[in-house]
């Protein structure tokens, strides 16, 4: 932490050499003002000397990234001194949002750069997969010569594992069920020829019992 006097030196100094900086605020929930507590500067945090109540409680901000400006609720917090600032960096790397942990074994506040994990999205349209399965049909059809042929798309449920970041910006790895369709060939047999092998066993059979009771006479 330090002091107000080393916080303006220090804010002077780097916009000079960058501008690019992020500008921390800390809130009470009861409240409208808001209180500088310091900035990030590249891999680096400056916190100012604040005065917290730890019976209150607290919403720490930013207006530097958007919808930032309560990135962290905090209660009962005695100070920041081991608290982590995690930067979650989109597939441009761009600071998309920040989160706020705190970590023990510190002693003084760190900022840590994550790379943002995007899970699969599913297709909310029912328009689009109406659509693309009738092309698929179509296809299928097409591909068969239009002999009654192909296969037919079906959906069916899949489990997979992913990979995400959550609030604390620990990487956990959830299982998640996915709709997903799959090719199924179409069977065009009759009924005889899909279950003759439970109608000629019995037939033979009784055909060869009742040819011996007739030679048996």
């Amino acid at each position: 932490m330090i002091s107000i006097l080393q916080f303006i030196a220090i804010t002077l100094l780097t916009s000079v050499v960058s501008s690019k900086r992020i500008n921390l605020f800390i809130k009470p929930i009861d409240q409208t003002t808001t209180d500088p507590i310091g900035f990030i500067e590249n891999e680096a945090v400056y916190l100012m000397d604040v005065d917290l109540q730890p019976d209150q409680a607290y919403c720490i901000g930013t207006k530097d990234i958007h919808n930032n400006e309560c990135f962290s609720y905090q209660s009962n917090l005695p100070n920041l001194t081991q608290a982590v600032f995690n930067l979650f960096l989109d597939e441009d790397g761009d600071i998309s949002r920040l989160s706020l942990s705190f970590d023990n074994k510190l002693g003084k506040p760190q900022v840590k750069r994550r790379k943002q994990v995007i899970a699969a999205q599913p297709n909310m349209n029912p328009d689009s997969i109406k659509k693309q399965r009738e092309e698929q049909q179509q296809q299928k059809k097409a591909g068969s010569g239009g002999d009654g042929g192909g296969s037919i798309v079906e959906k069916v449920k899949k489990k997979k594992l992913i990979k995400e970041i959550d609030a604390n910006g620990v990487e956990v790895t959830r299982e998640i069920e996915e709709e997903i369709e799959v090719e199924v060939p179409i069977d065009d047999r009759s009924w005889i020829q899909k279950n003759w092998m439970y109608i000629v066993p019995p037939l033979l059979i009784f055909m060869l019992a009742g040819g011996g009771n007739e030679q048996g006479r």
